[in-house]
């Protein structure tokens, strides 16, 4: 697909990934790195929000969505067809339809 300036860039949708990415590598980091690596590792986390948002506006430009976001979009339905109405079963004395009980 081409460029295109008019298309929408979900930039709360970008900005909340990043948010929750940088959640989870922050608690991983606590866990796993020690001291004096933890300010590389937390400057790499900052300096990756605004990359990541950037590289995901373009692709919204370029018209990217991913499938569970299309999946989630609302789509014109069309009307469900009206149920077939099947022929009643022919009568049998247990639903009342042949002899008369005595």
């Amino acid at each position: 697909m081409a460029w295109d300036s008019t298309r929408p860039v979900p930039w709360g949708r970008l900005v909340r990934e990043w948010i929750v990415y940088v959640f989870v590598m922050l608690v991983v980091l606590v866990l796993v790195v020690d001291g004096a690596d933890r300010i590389g590792a937390v400057a790499g986390l900052l300096v990756s929000g605004p990359l990541y948002v950037a590289f995901g506006a373009v692709l919204a430009k370029f018209g990217y969505k991913r499938d569970r976001l299309r999946r989630a979009q609302p789509r014109a339905t069309e009307p469900a067809p009206e149920p077939a109405t099947r022929p009643r079963p022919a009568p049998t004395r247990r639903t009342g339809g042949g002899r008369p009980r005595r």
